[in-house]
């Protein structure tokens, strides 16, 4: 085998996916592709919102290019401007690569990793997979249960959604080109290999509480928005690629908790303790491939083989991609700040969006329903292994696994604007002094 095989295969034997530097629109893609096995070229729509490249928009991409390209097909009138013509490509540019995950994909440019912001299963582009089928992965184990498949359906049916504002804005630069088969699942057992059938359901087993957590997020989202289910599900999904991620990494150790930070400041004892966990997270990242090898996880021991060592040096192991991927997904899922990479120390602090798909994930929809606030910090540890300080054990916790430098006070203060953070996001109330209550809708129980 070469080098870039023996590589693919350890990643396949680790974690069942190659970890790149990934963002939300790449797991995106490459979730909705495994469901629908098809893609599209969408030539136009690459050529009109590329609106800027490395050293320039070179034949194609050209301002006088796309004016000539948009007239020709008839998707614009004659009277139409070239200044005009460069507004809409901003906008479409600003519909559709949100998260900056978008390259020029044709001629004279050459193929390579390129996907678009999901707005509907007409983006899903045929380039290479760039989250490393780490998309492809999760919904084949979601796939193996019951209650994953749910969870499937659901974004079947989401992503089958095609009219909406944003799907009919660029639907004029979709018209070229038939959907094709995407054939992803034989191309990952081709590069990486064939997951069998022990394997998923071992995975499927290990993840069932989060999986059940995706199903009550998909019931909770049914009377949302077209393009906040989108959002909302696939902040769900990376929440349980993440959980994955730490679990499977923490080979030789109990699961890892996540401290989060809600009191804010640059130098309180939950902020340190924070960037403390942040740092353990990411190191775990950085020694997982060196632990599943001592725990005898390879067919054959990567490390032995000196598969990763840094380039034109024996001696050393480079396992920055591992840290690198656990940081960039940690960013852009909404569990990391802050997002400036001048800012090298981060810390746990849940984003607006985020904390509002894991509450989702845990919270019934009508009065009924309703949670004590002390309840839902249990369930945000028991399913998501998230701490912020609002149980009776946290402290014990903490300090079991190694975190100091706080008292009950401080864990206190942190609760409390946990629970102000959820309130300002209309997910919880306090009918009375002490009492919190937290509901998918609180308006139903008010």
């Amino acid at each position: 085998m070469t080098k870039v095989q023996d590589k693919k295969r350890a990643h396949f034997e680790a974690f069942g996916y190659e970890p790149l530097r990934m963002k939300p629109a790449h797991f995106a893609s490459g979730f909705f592709i495994s469901l629908t096995d098809e893609v599209y070229a969408n030539e136009v729509l690459n050529k009109v919102a590329v609106i800027r490249a490395n050293k320039g928009l070179r034949a194609g991409y050209t301002a006088e290019a796309i004016l000539d390209r948009l007239r020709s097909d008839s998707l614009i009138a004659d009277a139409v401007t070239q200044p005009e013509v460069e507004t809409l490509r901003v906008q479409v540019n600003g519909v559709v690569n949100n998260d900056a995950a978008m390259f020029p994909a044709f001629s004279p440019y050459r193929q390579k990793g390129n996907d678009y912001t999901f707005i509907s299963t007409r983006v899903l582009t045929k380039a290479s997979r760039t989250d490393g089928y780490a998309g492809h992965l999760v919904a084949t184990v979601l796939g193996a249960t019951e209650t994953g498949r749910m969870v499937l359906e659901f974004a079947r049916r989401v992503a089958g959604v095609q009219q909406g504002t944003l799907d009919r804005f660029v639907n004029p630069l979709l018209a070229d080109g038939e959907a094709e088969v995407s054939g992803l699942t034989a191309k990952y057992t081709r590069d990486y290999g064939e997951l069998q059938t022990e394997r998923i359901d071992d995975i499927a087993l290990q993840m069932e509480a989060q999986s059940t957590a995706l199903a009550c997020l998909c019931n909770n989202l049914v009377n949302y928005s077209h393009y906040r289910r989108i959002r909302y599900l696939v902040l769900g999904l990376l929440a349980w690629l993440m959980a994955y991620l730490i679990r499977t990494a923490a080979v030789h150790a109990p699961e890892p908790i996540l401290l989060f930070d809600f009191v804010g400041g640059s130098d309180g004892p939950i902020r340190v303790q924070s960037q403390t966990c942040y740092s353990r997270l990411r190191d775990t990242l950085g020694h997982a491939y060196r632990d599943l090898a001592d725990a005898g996880h390879f067919s054959a021991d990567p490390i032995e083989q000196r598969v990763f060592a840094r380039k034109n040096r024996t001696d050393e192991d480079d396992f920055r991609f591992l840290e690198q991927h656990f940081g960039g997904l940690a960013l852009r899922m909404g569990y990391a700040q802050p997002r400036a990479s001048s800012v090298p120390q981060k810390h746990l602090e849940l984003q607006p969006d985020t904390l509002r798909a894991l509450m989702l994930s845990i919270l019934g929809h009508d009065a009924q329903s309703a949670v004590r606030f002390d309840q839902v910090c249990d369930r945000l540890r028991e399913t998501w292994n998230i701490i912020v300080g609002g149980s009776a054990t946290d402290a014990d916790t903490l300090q079991t696994k190694g975190y100091f430098g706080f008292d009950e006070a401080d864990l206190g203060r942190n609760a409390a604007a946990f629970a102000e953070r959820l309130k300002s996001l209309n997910l919880a109330i306090e009918p009375s002094d002490g009492l919190i209550l937290c509901s998918s809708d609180i308006g139903e129980v008010i």
